[in-house]
């Protein structure tokens, strides 16, 4: 009767361990920051920029006649595309940079920021990480209703103002310590479009 009874549990015991494990295996695992921002957000920015970079007239500006219904077509799924993968990042609960052993890009350049050290400037202010893909999302819906529209005069400014939307995220999780010298740039950038010598801009 004990060994009957032994058996029993030791039966139950393993259904619940194969039950747990097959309910471990339904689970899908947790996408990394890194693997949205490369496989969704990175590649499809930059399929966007691609099919528009034809589209452009001689101030930069989205020339509507070169853009036919297959390209806006493609803008808004690349918007949309790019939004979501911003919306898995602001809806990320624990942010985990990379799976062990991956590497970011420049890592190994000198000067190049780790993913350890992304994954510390993360676990400071994930909340801020949170509202950066929050307004990246929002500036892909704008872009994605005007490329619905067809209105060039709308999605032009929004896909020029795509690259320091990206940007300002970037310089505070992903390579802080390059934040002063891109600013230099930006501000020789600023003062060179103004015609303002660079100095006024610092």
């Amino acid at each position: 009767m004990k060994h009957a009874i032994a058996h029993s549990i030791a039966l139950g015991t393993l259904a619940l361990a194969l039950a747990a494990c097959h309910k471990q295996a339904e689970q899908p695992q947790q996408l990394t920051l890194h693997e949205v921002m490369k496989n969704e957000i990175d590649a499809n920015a930059d399929k966007l920029w691609d099919l528009t970079n034809d589209a452009l007239g001689e101030q930069a500006e989205l020339v509507d006649s070169k853009m036919t219904d297959d390209k806006w077509a493609q803008l808004q799924e690349y918007a949309n595309k790019v939004k979501a993968g911003a919306e898995k990042i602001e809806n990320m609960q624990s942010v985990v940079v990379v799976k062990p052993g991956v590497k970011i890009a420049d890592e190994d350049v000198p000067y190049g920021d780790s993913a350890a050290s992304v994954q510390a400037n993360v676990d400071k202010d994930p909340e801020m990480l949170h509202e950066f893909a929050g307004a990246l999302a929002a500036h892909m819906d704008e872009l994605a209703k005007a490329a619905g529209t067809h209105d060039a005069a709308k999605a032009g400014p929004l896909i020029d103002q795509l690259d320091g939307v990206c940007e300002d995220c970037h310089l505070q999780f992903w390579y802080p310590s390059q934040k002063e010298l891109v600013n230099k740039f930006r501000n020789e950038g600023a003062a060179a479009a103004s015609g303002t010598p660079a100095a006024a801009n610092k």
